[in-house]
C-alpha cells in the first residue's frame, strides 16, 4: 500500500484575490492528454451542440412505452418470472420477451440514464422501476448479475462488475433505495472476498477472465483476460468504504489501484478502466497516494491496450465526419467507435478534474469534441446511403432517440459506415442499440450550453458516485484563441462566491441568479459555488470551505528548452519550470536519458549530446517539490 501523507496539517487561511495570473504560466500549469492535444483544432469542425439530456428523456419515453404496437414496438416487456422488466439489447432483437435474458447493462443503465436526466424512476406513472432492479441481485451468489437468470460461471469480469457499478450508482441517487442498499453492500462484501482470494494466490493477480462465486475461484478461459477488473473491484471497494466507513475497503481500493498503476502496459479491456483516472485522482487528493494520472489517461485514451489491442479513443476525420473523442477500437478496420463506450466514458472520467485541475483544459476539449461528434451515432444526423441497410426502418420515434451501436471507418465502400454488429452477425434485425441508448443520459447530465457557441458548462458532480457533501462544481473550457465572456447562471437561490480551482482564487463574489465570466483563450476555469463569505482554508494540499472539500493544490513541471522534437548536437542547455495553482518550488530534479540520470541545479543542466549516440530519444525530467508533490514531463529529441 502506498504511503499516506502523514503529519500535522496546519490550517492556513488563503488570501483570495481576483487578480489574473500570468497567462503563459497558467498554460504551463495545464497537463496535456496526448490524444486530445492531437485533435488538430480546439473547436470541432462543423461544431453543433446536441441536447443529450433531451435525447435521454426521449429514449426513456419510447422505451418505457408498453402500449404502442407498431413495427419493432414495444421495446419493453413485463418480466413476471422475476417481477421486473426486460429491455433487449437491440431494436428487433430475438430475445425480446424472454424472461431472465435481459441484460443489466441495458436495463439498469436505462433507469440510471433517465434518473440523471431528471426522471423519477421510483414513481413513474405509479411504477417503481428502481426496486425492479433487484431482479439482478443473486441472493445465492451474493452479487449483482448481468442477467436475472444468469450466474457468475462463464460470465466475464466486466459483465459482473459493470452491472454492479450501475446498480450501486442508481441506488445512491435515491433517498430510500430500500433493499437495494442491503444488496449493494452484500455485493461489495462478496467482491471483497474475491479480492482477498485473488491476493492470496501468491502475488496479487487480477489478470483473469472471470470469477466463479460458486467455486470461489478466478479463472482464465485461454482466449482473453480482463486485468482492468481490478479497477471495477476498486470502485466498489471505495464506495463500500464511503458508505460503511470500514477501513478494509479503503485498503483494498488502494491495493487494487497499486496493481493497476504498476501493470505493464495498458490493462484496458472494457469500460472498467475508464474509472481509473478519477479514482486515482481522488485517492491522490484525499489519501496521499501518488498515482500517475498521465499514465492512467494514456492507458484509457491512446489505444495501447495489452488485452484488447487498439482499444482507446478515436481521433481525426473519417470522410467528412469528425471522430475526435469517440471511444472504441482505434484499429479494427481502421477504426470502430462505439456509442455505449463513448457515452459511458464521459461520466466516468470527467469528475477527475475536481481533484486535479491541471487536466481541466484537455478534459474540457475532449468533451467538447465528443459531444459534437457524438451526434453521428443517430440515424437522423447522417445520410441513409452511409448507413447499414435493413429491410424495414423503425419509426422516427426510435431512430431519433436510439443510437446506432457504432460507426466504422469504412465498410461496403462507405467512409464512414454507420451501423453496428447485429445485422452483420445476425444478432438482430437492426443496428439500433438499446444498451447504448441506455447510456445517453450520462453525457446529458454533464453538458449544458452557454450563451457562447462552442463553450459548454460541464457538471463535475452529476455522474460521480460520491456520498460526501460537495458544492456545485463546473468545468468551462474556451476553445477560442481569444478570451470569451459567458453568462454564468448559479445553481441555487442563495448568493454564492465563485471560486476557480485552476487559479485558486475567488473570481466573483456575492452572485445571485447570474453573472458574467471571462474564460481565458484555449483555457479553462473550474468554478465551485461556495456560500457567500465562506472562507477557503488550506489543509495540507487541499482547500476546504466550511469543512467541505473544494480543490487540491497541484504543480506541473515542463521544459523551457529544448523543445519537443528538436534536433540537438554538442552541448545542450536544459531548463525546466514549475507552474502551480499555489506557491511551490522544485526541491529535487533529475533528467533521464536512456539509462543515464543527470541532476539539475536551479532547474538547469548542460548535457553532451555526443554521450548518447545518434537517433530519436525520449528525455524525461522528474521532480519532487517543497510541498511533497511529484511530477514528470517528457519530450523527444533527435540526437546528432
Amino acid at each position: 500500500m502506498k504511503k499516506l501523507l502523514a503529519g500535522l496539517m496546519v490550517v492556513i487561511i488563503l488570501i483570495m484575490t481576483t487578480s489574473c495570473k500570468n497567462e503563459k504560466a497558467m498554460n504551463g500549469f495545464y497537463k496535456e492528454i496526448q490524444r486530445v492535444s492531437g485533435y488538430g483544432g480546439a473547436l470541432p469542425d462543423n461544431y453543433e451542440y446536441t441536447d443529450y439530456a433531451s435525447l435521454a428523456r426521449a429514449f426513456d419515453t419510447v422505451v418505457f412505452d408498453f402500449d404502442t404496437k407498431d413495427a419493432y414496438l414495444p421495446l419493453i416487456w413485463k418480466d413476471h418470472t422475476f417481477n421486473s422488466i426486460g429491455i433487449p439489447a437491440y431494436v428487433g432483437d430475438g430475445r425480446m420477451g424472454k424472461d431472465g435474458e435481459q441484460e443489466a447493462v441495458t436495463v439498469i443503465a436505462a433507469v440510471l440514464s433517465a434518473t440523471l436526466s431528471g426522471v423519477d424512476k421510483s414513481d413513474q406513472n405509479g411504477v417503481d422501476y428502481v426496486q425492479m432492479l433487484n431482479a439482478f441481485s443473486s441472493e445465492r451468489e451474493g452479487i449483482i448479475l448481468n442477467n436475472p437468470s444468469g450466474s457468475s460461471a462463464g460470465t466475464s469480469m466486466w459483465y459482473l462488475l459493470y452491472p454492479a457499478i450501475l446498480y450501486t450508482h442508481t441506488a445512491m441517487l435515491y433517498d430510500n433505495p430500500g433493499s437495494m442498499k442491503h444488496n449493494l453492500l452484500k455485493n461489495i462484501e462478496s467482491w471483497y472476498d474475491a479480492y482477498e482470494i485473488m491476493c492470496k494466490k501468491g502475488d496479487a493477480d487480477f489478470n483473469y477472465t472471470g470469477f466463479n462465486f460458486d467455486t470461489r475461484e478466478p479463472y482464465r478461459n485461454g482466449i482473453w483476460t480482463e486485468p482492468d477488473c481490478a479497477v471495477g473491484i476498486a470502485v466498489l471497494m471505495y464506495y463500500g468504504y464511503e458508505i460503511t466507513g470500514e477501513e478494509k475497503y479503503l485498503t483494498a481500493a488502494i491495493n487494487l489501484m497499486d496493481y493497476i498503476d504498476s501493470f505493464f502496459g495498458s490493462p484496458l479491456y472494457e469500460i472498467l478502466m475508464y474509472y481509473a483516472p478519477v479514482l486515482m485522482a481522488r485517492l491522490n487528493a484525499l489519501y496521499g497516494t501518488s498515482y500517475s494520472l498521465d499514465k492512467a489517461l494514456s492507458r484509457v485514451f491512446d489505444g495501447n491496450s495489452i488485452p484488447r489491442g487498439g482499444w482507446g479513443s478515436i481521433k481525426g476525420k473519417w470522410g467528412d465526419y469528425g471522430m475526435n473523442g469517440l471511444f472504441g477500437s482505434t484499429t479494427d478496420g481502421g477504426g470502430y467507435a462505439f456509442s455505449m463506450n463513448t457515452f459511458a466514458a464521459t461520466g466516468a472520467i470527467a469528475p477527475m478534474v475536481r481533484y486535479d485541475p491541471r487536466y481541466a483544459r484537455d478534459i474540457g476539449k475532449w468533451i467538447l469534441h465528443l459531444s459534437s461528434n457524438g451526434r453521428y451515432f443517430f440515424a437522423n444526423r447522417t445520410p441513409s446511403e452511409h448507413q447499414a441497410q435493413i429491410p424495414e426502418m423503425p419509426s422516427g420515434r426510435i431512430t431519433e432517440a436510439v443510437p446506432f451501436e457504432g460507426i466504422r471507418k469504412q465498410r461496403d465502400g462507405k467512409v464512414p459506415w454507420f451501423g453496428g454488429d447485429p445485422t452483420v452477425y445476425g444478432w438482430a434485425e437492426t443496428n439500433f442499440s438499446l444498451y447504448s441508448g441506455a447510456h445517453i443520459g450520462i453525457l446529458g447530465a454533464l453538458t449544458e450550453e452557454t450563451d457562447v457557441e462552442g463553450i459548454l458548462k460541464i457538471d463535475l458532480l452529476r455522474t460521480e458516485m460520491a456520498t460526501a457533501p460537495a458544492y456545485p462544481t463546473f468545468l468551462i473550457y474556451n476553445p477560442y484563441s481569444g478570451s470569451r465572456e459567458i453568462t454564468y447562471r448559479v445553481t441555487g437561490e442563495k448568493p454564492v462566491d465563485l471560486f476557480d480551482t485552476v487559479t485558486n482564487t475567488v473570481i466573483k463574489k456575492g452572485v445571485t441568479n447570474e453573472t458574467t465570466l471571462d474564460i481565458p483563450p484555449d483555457g479553462a476555469v473550474v468554478v465551485v459555488e461556495i456560500p457567500q463569505g465562506t472562507e477557503v482554508e488550506r489543509k495540507g494540499l487541499n482547500n476546504y470551505a466550511d469543512g467541505v472539500y473544494v480543490s487540491s493544490n497541484r504543480s506541473t513541471v515542463s521544459f523551457i528548452r529544448p523543445g519537443n522534437r528538436d534536433v540537438v548536437r554538442g552541448k545542450i542547455k536544459v531548463e525546466i519550470a514549475l507552474h502551480g495553482n499555489f506557491d511551490d518550488t522544485v526541491d529535487h530534479a533529475v533528467l533521464i536519458v536512456e539509462d543515464q540520470t543527470i541532476h539539475l541545479e536551479n532547474n538547469k543542466a548542460v548535457i553532451d549530446a555526443g554521450s548518447f549516440g545518434e537517433g530519436s530519444k525520449k528525455v524525461t525530467v522528474r521532480v519532487s517539490t517543497t510541498n511533497g508533490l511529484y511530477d514528470e514531463a517528457s519530450i523527444r529529441l533527435t540526437f546528432e
